[in-house]
């Protein structure tokens, strides 16, 4: 009896088969690759094919692993702050919490011209196109300032499961489309440096700047993605807005004990310090 399990176990490991995995990462920043990598390089290790698609392709191939590249798309987010910005503030950014608003304001701005670059870009880019033709068993895409791929999955007709990822806590449009409550009298917005217990003047700016950043993302770079994929391809999809609630899970990189305790639903999986290398040595202890 004993021998007839082995023998089936045998049998069971060698009928398994890695799944095909598309990984859509089309924002230029290096430091939310830098995140994403980790598992992406783990899900090949572990005999699962994956395409990557981003700005970021490894320096040095792995097994299982297929590089798109985006490079030539949009200029490459590394080393890209402006200090100057903090030098010279404008007479506005210095008024007491008025200033600390149109900060916070003026940080998202830049988001909206980066994510129509690259979908006006990305929706005819050949390398593209070719990985998007092929069939998947699960999609990886982050969830950051743009929902242009989301867009490009419906066109293309890839029905897998969707995860998406975040580089770091939740965006202001991510909650709705997982379905977490941000009540914003005492959840904090990413921009913030709020904790969750604010003041009633704390608790008016954070619901302000909550309610702004979802219209601004909607119109500023959600409606316009949309028309830009319906001009390209000559067709009509769904709303962008519906087609980014269609996602199975939400890897958020947040730990509870650093970022603080926050409302959240079976669909968000924190997986903050994902990026860490395990086989570094730990510093050293000074005597």
């Amino acid at each position: 009896m004993r021998a007839f399990i082995y023998f089936a176990a045998i049998i069971a490991l060698s009928s398994v088969q890695g799944g095909r995995i598309l990984g859509l990462f089309p924002h230029t920043g290096k430091s939310h690759q830098m995140v994403f990598e980790p598992l992406l390089k783990k899900l090949a290790e572990r005999g699962h094919q994956v395409t990557v698609v981003s700005f970021f392709p490894l320096k040095k191939s792995i097994a299982n692993y297929t590089d798109v590249s985006l490079e030539g798309i949009a200029a490459l987010g590394v080393e890209t702050i402006n200090l100057g910005w903090y030098e010279n503030l404008s007479f506005w950014t210095k008024i007491p919490k008025i200033g600390r608003v149109i900060h916070q304001l003026s940080e998202f701005q830049p988001l909206a011209g980066l994510a129509l670059d690259v979908c006006s870009k990305a929706v005819d880019w050949v390398p593209l196109k070719e990985a998007m033709q092929k069939d998947y068993d699960l999609v990886l895409v982050e969830s950051f300032n743009s929902d242009c791929m989301m867009g490009l999955l419906h066109i293309y007709d890839i029905k897998a499961p969707v995860i998406a990822l975040l580089s770091s806590s939740m965006m202001p449009w991510s909650s709705d489309r997982i379905g977490v409550t941000d009540n914003p009298s005492y959840v904090p917005i990413l921009s913030s440096t709020f904790t969750p217990t604010m003041n009633l003047m704390e608790r008016i700016e954070n619901t302000f700047l909550n309610a702004y950043h979802k219209i601004w993302f909607r119109y500023a770079i959600q409606l316009k993605e949309q028309a830009l994929i319906e001009k390209h391809f000559r067709t009509k999809i769904p709303d962008l807005d519906i087609l980014s609630r269609k996602i199975t899970l939400m890897f958020v990189n947040t730990f509870h004990a650093l970022n603080g305790v926050k409302p959240l639903v079976p669909g968000i999986i924190e997986v903050g310090g994902m990026h860490l290398d395990p086989t570094r040595k730990n510093i050293p202890e000074v005597s």
